[in-house]
């Protein structure tokens, strides 16, 4: 049981690294291609779209690695989940605090340079915590 959680923990988190990745690298950096005429209906249909396989994976990664505390290998220093969990919490206070008020001005309409430059930069700290996670949980992996 403490294995498959930490398996469960591991994979959740590398996938939705996968997608911060690929959010970072291809998806937001084409916005800036897009006329500003024609950019709220695409941007609309972009959100419309993320929930399930973002937003949903976002809770289930970090929700996965409090279950560390109770299903946490014997192996696995406590400090691990601590650091892996408060990560966790970094990556929200960056989404919440920086990240989804620029998702807010994007809703507005507004893809301009700025605005983009705003939005890669708390994408790409959003995606430097989580691959520490990502890192951590493998490092546990490893210990176990």
């Amino acid at each position: 049981m403490k294995l498959w959680a930490l398996l469960a923990a591991a994979s959740l988190n590398l996938y939705l690294l996968g997608v911060m990745v690929l959010f970072a690298a291809v998806v937001y950096p084409q916005f800036a291609s897009v006329d500003r005429a024609v950019f709220p209906p695409l941007y609309q249909a972009f959100t419309a779209r993320i929930p399930v396989p973002v937003v949903l994976f976002e809770f289930l990664a970090f929700f996965s690695t409090l279950v560390l505390y109770a299903a946490r290998p014997d192996a696995v220093p406590a400090w691990l989940v601590h650091a892996v969990v408060a990560l966790g919490v970094a990556y929200f206070a960056i989404t919440f605090g920086w990240h989804l008020k620029t998702h807010a001005v994007l809703g507005q309409g507004d893809n301009s340079a700025e605005v983009l430059r705003r939005l890669l930069a708390s994408q790409w700290a959003r995606t430097a915590v989580h691959a520490a996670r990502v890192g951590l949980l493998a490092w546990a992996l490893a210990l176990r």
